[in-house]
């Protein structure tokens, strides 16, 4: 074993810059979300600055330089990625620039390794902690004991996991490519709801079907005889219900009634970010006897006029639009959608019999983007065991 210190050459941490003194062209300045949680450099959101606010030292990448997020939020602290090229860009103070000693150490193997100890929690668990922030010290860094074979035999340790890693990438992508067909095959069968291309009659969502907010939450509900579990805004993401974080309170028979989910309700964010306010799913009876919170707003479509995956589907594409957003009302940072004003919103109702053409195609669409999440699984739980196996004796010297 043997302590970071040993195999590092230099570590350099970049220079803070006011969003508001950014400009169009400069040096790029990299910042922590720049660093992907897949150990790689992501440049889908670029800053830059001045050419002259970028010393040499701060603004020069190489090829095997790794690049390591000190500060951020306790779950984010310590991601790191391996620069493949060289590169002009500067970095925040958020980022350190690790140069190790490559007779001794392959920098793909030294960033692994990183990956592994963040993952683990290393860096968490050390770093200095306020508000919602941690940061992780370059003195810490250096007494981190690492397992060293010879180069060799980390060479053969950076191909595997390469390997293992570029499936995860693959499926990953496949995942990503499924999920796009049900948006498409949407549009190409009805047109955009906005334009409605197709000329379908358009009605009233309030006419469509039952539009409900959800029971509230109140001390005197938190106990009782008929407690059942309930649906939150915290359980309801884009096209999908997490079901294992459920609360539970309490119901009579009347509001049981009244709250109790159905299979093909969509349930969307009531209450939310003014980017997430309107998100939806539909609720597939992933639990027995569950019920809904007034962070939600429930439509029940009337399946004589909509079907249920129609609907949801709609409402897809009205909330990725900006359709739900928009009609919301908004503060400084939240915004609701308010169960009136969504009734009130307007959809177009093709046929029935092609509704169902759709639905039955949709079913085919969702049963290959799970094959996909399932191989995504697969390959991820794949690549995690032999990250484990190639780190798992790392540990930290006393001071």
């Amino acid at each position: 074993m043997t302590t970071v210190g040993e195999i590092i050459l230099s570590d350099e941490t970049g220079f803070p810059w006011n969003k508001a003194k950014l400009v169009e062209s400069g040096v790029l300045h990299l910042r922590p979300f720049n660093i992907s949680n897949d150990g790689q450099l992501d440049l889908a959101q670029t800053y830059f600055v001045p050419v002259e606010a970028a010393t040499e030292a701060k603004a020069s990448l190489v090829a095997g330089d790794v690049l390591f997020n000190n500060t951020n939020s306790v779950e984010l602290v310590g991601k790191s990625a391996l620069v493949l090229s060289d590169t002009k860009a500067a970095f925040s103070n958020h980022i350190t620039r690790i140069r190790v000693n490559a007779s001794t150490v392959s920098p793909a193997y030294f960033n692994y390794w990183l990956r592994f100890e963040q993952a683990k929690g290393t860096f968490a668990a050390a770093a200095t902690q306020w508000v919602s922030q941690a940061a992780f010290r370059a003195s810490d860094m250096k007494r981190l004991e690492i397992p060293l074979p010879p180069l060799e035999e980390q060479h053969r340790i950076v191909d595997l996991l390469s390997r293992a890693e570029g499936i995860v990438r693959l499926r990953r992508e496949a995942q990503r490519k499924a999920a796009e067909l049900l948006p498409t095959l949407f549009l190409d069968i009805f047109g955009d709801p906005a334009s409605n291309p197709k000329g379908w009659p358009v009605v009233r969502i309030g006419d469509l079907g039952r539009v409900q907010l959800g029971r509230q939450r109140a001390p005197k509900y938190q106990t009782g005889k008929f407690t059942c579990p309930y649906v939150r805004v915290a359980n309801v993401f884009e096209d999908r219900i997490d079901t294992n974080d459920l609360l539970s309170m309490d119901f009579d028979a009347r509001d049981f009634t009244k709250y109790r989910l159905d299979y093909g309700d969509i349930l969307l964010n009531e209450g939310q970010s003014i980017e997430l306010v309107g998100r939806p799913a539909m609720w597939r009876n992933e639990v027995e006897d569950c019920c809904f919170q007034n962070t939600l707003v429930r439509f029940q479509p009337n399946k004589e006029m909509l079907l249920p995956e129609f609907a949801l589907a709609a409402m897809l594409n009205y909330y990725r639009s900006g359709a739900l957003s928009k009609i919301s009302s908004k503060t400084s940072n939240v915004a609701h959608l308010g169960a009136s004003r969504f009734a009130n919103m307007t959809l177009f109702t093709p046929p029935i019999a092609l509704q169902r053409q759709f639905a039955a195609k949709a079913d085919a669409i969702r049963a290959i983007a799970a094959q996909q999440t399932t191989a995504l699984a697969t390959a991820q739980a794949t690549f995690d065991a032999l990250l484990h196996q190639a780190f798992s004796r790392t540990r930290m010297m006393d001071k």
